[in-house]
C-alpha cells in the first residue's frame, strides 16, 4: 500500500476541492498554481509576467511547506493562454530556478479555470530521503 500525504501550506490560498500537494513514494506532485496571493486576491491581472512571478512564489511556498527546494524539481508543466506570453513566463521560471534547469513542457490552451488566469504551472519534485 502506498502512503500518500495530501497537504496545503497556510500561506497559499486554499483550494475548495483539493490539496495543493501530494507526497508519495519519494515524490511530491504540486497542483497547478495560479496567480492568487495568500489572501486569495488575483495578482497581475492582464500581466503574464506578474502572474508567473506570483505562481512561482506560490510554488516556492509549497516547496518550503514540504521541506523541499527548487533544485529538487524534476519536471515543470506550464499552461498558457497566449503564445505572446512565453517570454514573460519563461523569465519568471528562469529567475525562480536559477542554474537549475528541470525538464519543461509548455501547452497553449484557449482558457484556464477562470478568465483572469493567463498562466498555470504544476511541478513534480524528487524528495530527499526523510522528507
Amino acid at each position: 500500500m502506498t502512503n500518500i500525504t495530501l497537504t496545503s501550506p497556510p500561506d497559499v490560498t486554499p483550494a475548495a476541492t483539493y490539496e495543493h500537494v501530494a507526497v508519495a513514494n519519494g515524490f511530491a506532485f504540486l497542483a497547478g498554481q495560479v496567480a492568487r496571493d495568500a489572501d486569495g486576491q488575483w495578482v497581475g491581472l492582464g500581466d503574464p509576467g506578474a502572474q508567473a512571478r506570483q505562481v512561482y512564489k506560490n510554488i516556492g511556498r509549497i516547496l518550503a511547506h514540504i521541506g523541499a527546494r527548487p533544485d529538487q524539481v524534476v519536471k515543470v508543466l506550464t499552461f498558457s493562454t497566449d503564445r505572446a506570453h512565453g517570454a514573460a513566463i519563461s523569465e519568471a521560471r528562469l529567475a525562480f530556478f536559477g542554474d537549475h534547469r528541470p525538464p519543461h513542457s509548455g501547452i497553449l490552451i484557449n482558457g484556464l479555470g477562470s478568465p483572469e488566469v493567463l498562466v498555470e504551472v504544476e511541478v513534480v519534485v524528487a524528495l530527499d530521503s526523510g522528507q
